[in-house]
């Protein structure tokens, strides 16, 4: 029964996330953004939460942020108590890695979205995150 809700839960994480990342971009497809610079991206948002005025912008920082953290701390969770494989931290990280990789460049083909370095950093941060709280209250 556990495993079954487990699924269930993997299930609907799945499709939530394909409608954030994807389907709530289906029909403005255009230019994709593109960035491999690290913390490029990250150094504007700090700029911005320290240096603006502007209510939208440091929504628009914290938003992303913070979002990109969160988003992926139930794949943490999720992975290894589906998957007895990804219970040790370097062979789930190799794998956070490879899924969030063919994301970015997902939303790069599809021009659904943007293939950003900072992205898949925050994305892994948060996987990891939801990989060590799993272990600290299992």
């Amino acid at each position: 029964m556990k495993k079954r809700l487990l699924w269930l839960a993997f299930g609907c994480y799945c499709l939530l996330m394909l409608w954030l990342l994807y389907g709530q971009r289906l029909g403005k497809a255009g230019a994709a953004g593109f960035n491999l610079q690290p913390f490029g991206t990250l150094r504007r948002y700090i700029w911005v939460l320290q240096n603006s005025q502007s209510q939208a912008q440091l929504r628009h920082a914290v938003v992303n942020l913070v979002g990109n953290v969160v988003m992926f701390v139930p794949l943490g969770l999720l992975l290894p108590a589906l998957w007895q494989g990804l219970r040790r931290f370097w062979i789930f990280l190799l794998w956070l890695t490879a899924i969030i990789l063919a994301v970015e460049l997902l939303q790069l083909l599809s021009g659904l979205g943007s293939c950003d370095v900072d992205d898949l950093l925050l994305n892994v941060c948060g996987g990891s995150l939801g990989f060590f709280c799993r272990k600290i209250t299992k």
